[in-house]
Parts: structure tokens; C-alpha cells; sequence
């Protein structure tokens, strides 16, 4: 049985630094067999998929598994083809993912750094490796679903970057367009971002370089990013993000001033407007998590897993209305 979890106005002082500006009541899921923390996930008709990430234990997976809200309930489906790995990335077009990158290993090797490439069918629970991703900038990194093509890029390895990468389904192809991506430098190079897609437009900020960012900047004509409105608050690494059809909400994450600070664990929510170019902060979760998934079906937005400020790896799912 679900339960409710009514934030208190007490309860957001003494966890948040300021107040929500709505009234937000967050409901708990059944919560995930399996605790996960860098983790994946996406919607395909309806129903949410979580692949791969690592346990409770360390040990990274390459399974997948099915959440259906309906019956408030996970399913395993068992290993993929795919090799275990954390801070894989994945994007859906036409009811098919396309998933994979990702990390495994030590840092520093370049075969820790994954670039394979997959189209995954969930109604026939079918695999097919597509045109590897073109270099080993993959962990961590983020994509977009265009109206003509996929859009990756932001990816890890060795040092910072702010590639970017056109993958044309069609040709199982992919084209760099990480000359025209930034105007002037901006957005910074930058690791553990997060961004997605709203109003057929594509958005995406935070990460780290140095120290945690609140950069926010939308990809224009699939060419450059063009500057909007920061992400208000704490700067933020390792946060998720989501859309509905209005609003991305944006959660959690790690504040972190650099190898002289220590890291605050963020808990609270925030709704970006793109027709406005602006922020709300609606709601605060339970206990702050970093390294965790988010996802949208119809107007309930999903957030959950990931690691908690103790650094354990939690099974919690927490769904809100928009």
C-alpha cells in the first residue's frame, strides 16, 4: 500500500533553507527490490525501465527492470546484452530506447570509458547494437530526442568536456557538432550534469568542474547552447531531472565547493517554466539524494533511488501531480 508523506511547513524549515512556493504532497511507491544508485531509466508506453547502475553493495549490474504504475509494482527482466556499467544514458523515440555509454573499472583507463550503442524494443524485449559512440567521453553523459535526430553529449573521461554528437537513426550514424556547441566558452566544460527535453526544446545545466555549477542553457537548432536562467539556490553535481509537457522539475544532487569543502546532500525540487525562462521551488523530499532517476508518466513525476547523504543506496520511489 502506497503511503503519504505530507511536507510540513516545519518539517521544510528545518530541512530547506526556504520555503516551497506550492503546495506539494509527495506519495511513496513500492519501493524497488533491488537499492540502485547511478542507474538509468526511461518511459516507453506507459511504463518506466531502470537498467543497469550499482547495488547496495558496489557491484555494478546490467540488468534491466519494469515499474508499472498502475499496480505500483517492479518486475526484473532479468540481464541484457549490454556489459554492467553506472552513468549509462538513454533516450526514447518512436516507443523504441536507445540506450548504453557509461563507465566501468577504475578512472583513468580508457576501456572503463563504454561507447557502445543499442536500440531496445519493449514490446518484443529485443536488442540491436547500433554505431559505437565516437569517442570515450561517456561517462555520466546526456541525450536528447530531437525531431530528427538524438543528441548526445557531456560525457567523462579523463579530464572535462562539452562535446557533443547528432545521431541519425535512420543511417545508424553519427555526426560531431562540438565545434559549434558553445558560444564563447559558455556553458563551462563540465561532468555530472543533467538535462532533458520540454516543449520540443532541449535544456541542460549543473554539473561540476572544480566545484558544483548551476549553469542552465537550452541547445538551439541543434548547433549552440544559448544562456538561460541559472538553477536558483545551491549549486548542484550528480542531480536528475525530468519533463511533462509544461515544466521540467529538477531534484536533488550534491553541493560541493571544491577539495577544501565538504558536500551538502540537496533535497529540494525545482520547476523550470522554458516559456518564461524561469524558476519555482515546489517541494522538498524527504532526505536528500544524489545519483538517483527521475521520470514523468501522464502528469505524475516520479523521483527516487540513488544515494542518500550517508552515502546508502536507497530502494525509496516517491511520485508527486503536476
Amino acid at each position: 500500500m502506497k503511503k503519504y508523506i505530507y511536507i510540513l511547513i516545519c518539517a521544510v524549515l528545518t530541512a530547506c533553507d526556504q520555503e516551497p512556493e506550492l503546495d506539494i504532497t509527495l506519495h511513496e511507491c513500492a519501493a524497488m527490490p533491488s537499492p540502485r544508485a547511478c542507474a538509468t531509466a526511461f518511459v516507453v508506453d506507459g511504463q518506466a525501465y531502470l537498467f543497469a547502475g550499482r547495488d547496495s553493495a558496489g557491484t555494478a549490474k546490467n540488468d534491466m527492470w519494469r515499474y508499472t504504475p498502475e499496480t505500483d509494482s517492479w518486475e526484473d527482466l532479468g540481464a541484457t546484452p549490454l556489459l554492467r556499467r553506472v552513468n549509462a544514458t538513454a533516450c526514447v523515440k518512436d516507443d523504441k530506447a536507445y540506450i548504453g555509454l557509461g563507465f566501468i573499472g577504475r578512472y583513468g583507463q580508457d576501456s572503463c570509458y563504454l561507447h557502445d550503442w543499442w536500440e531496445y524494443t519493449p514490446a518484443t524485449g529485443t536488442w540491436r547494437r547500433l554505431a559505437d559512440y565516437p569517442n570515450e567521453n561517456t561517462d555520466c553523459a546526456t541525450s536528447f530526442v530531437g525531431n530528427d535526430a538524438l543528441y548526445v553529449g557531456y560525457g567523462f573521461s579523463w579530464q572535462y568536456h562539452r562535446d557533443m554528437f547528432r545521431y541519425d537513426i535512420e543511417s545508424d550514424s553519427w555526426d560531431s557538432i562540438d565545434v559549434n556547441v558553445s558560444y564563447k566558452g559558455y556553458p563551462v566544460r563540465s561532468f555530472g550534469g543533467t538535462g532533458c527535453t520540454c516543449q520540443g526544446r532541449h535544456f541542460m545545466g549543473t554539473g561540476y568542474y572544480g566545484s558544483s555549477l548551476n549553469w542552465w542553457a537550452e541547445l538551439v537548432d541543434g548547433t549552440h547552447w544559448e544562456k538561460r536562467a541559472a538553477v536558483p539556490g545551491k549549486t548542484r553535481t550528480t542531480a536528475a531531472s525530468t519533463a511533462t509537457e509544461k515544466y521540467i522539475y529538477l531534484s536533488g544532487g550534491l553541493h560541493y565547493g571544491g577539495v577544501n569543502t565538504t558536500g551538502d546532500v540537496l533535497q529540494d525540487i525545482r520547476r523550470y517554466d522554458p516559456t518564461t525562462d524561469s524558476w519555482q521551488y515546489v517541494a522538498v523530499l524527504p532526505e536528500g539524494i544524489l545519483n538517483h532517476i527521475c521520470f514523468t508518466i501522464g502528469k505524475r513525476v516520479y523521483i527516487g533511488l540513488g544515494e542518500t547523504e550517508e552515502w546508502k543506496v536507497t530502494n525509496k520511489l516517491y511520485y508527486f501531480e503536476e
